[in-house]
């Protein structure tokens, strides 16, 4: 298979399991126009042309933003609807139960320190009334980030020779710091949530933590 071909079928696949997870989203949420929005990760570059911002109906109710200015720069340029803060996730700048819904879309795997991933996952719980977070599935054979398979079951220096010798997405001879998540572990970040899993091939790809508050879940249900 030629380079070119290869990336167009992860394109094809990325574009099938977004739509997987937008379409989880929106069956569980209902997006109502009065709600409140906060999109924790909101880039303009690694998911330029198919993201949050793409398809929910209200984009004039999303704050969005992450830690990093130039993602949150593009993010602005390439959807301009929402508000956009700069902000570190594990530390939110905001009171508690400030959003209706809180969507976070494959970031928290990138969060690393001891105890990180659980002052995100508690943040996330403490702002929002409900929420959606998503991330890769460490169980799944293709690493999404290397685009190589099996490569996170090794350890850092055969990562390193493995991503020499096959990798085509991660610059040759580096590794990427990840702290991916089983289904388990993401449970135990988020206890009360449902865990749900997205499969597009015949493994789930991603994992999904949600948790609608009695309200939503209500209003839901006779809705």
């Amino acid at each position: 298979m030629s380079s070119s071909t290869f990336k167009s079928v992860l394109r094809n696949f990325s574009h099938k399991s977004r739509t997987k997870k937008f379409q989880l989203f929106e069956s569980l949420f209902r997006p109502r126009p009065e709600e409140r929005v906060l999109d924790i990760g909101a880039s303009g570059e690694v998911f330029l042309r198919y993201t949050f911002e793409d398809i929910y109906p209200y984009p004039s109710r999303i704050i969005a933003g992450g830690y990093d200015p130039g993602e949150v720069k593009s993010a602005r340029q390439a959807y301009p609807g929402p508000t956009y803060i700069v902000f570190d996730g594990c530390s939110l700048p905001f009171p508690d139960k400030t959003f209706d819904i809180i969507f976070s879309n494959a970031v928290i795997e990138h969060i690393l320190g001891p105890g990180r991933q659980e002052q995100f996952a508690n943040e996330v719980m403490r702002v929002g009334k409900s929420w959606f977070v998503t991330t890769p599935n460490y169980w799944y054979p293709f690493e999404s980030h290397y685009h190589l398979p099996f490569i996170q079951f090794m350890p850092v220096n055969l990562q390193r020779r493995y991503n020499s010798l096959l990798g085509t997405h991660i610059p040759k001879g580096q590794t990427q710091e990840l702290g991916l998540l089983s289904a388990r572990g993401l449970q135990t970040l988020f206890p009360t949530s449902r865990i749900e899993r997205v499969r597009v091939t015949f493994w789930p790809e991603t994992l999904a933590a949600y948790y609608l508050d009695p309200e939503r879940a209500r209003a839901n249900t006779t809705g």
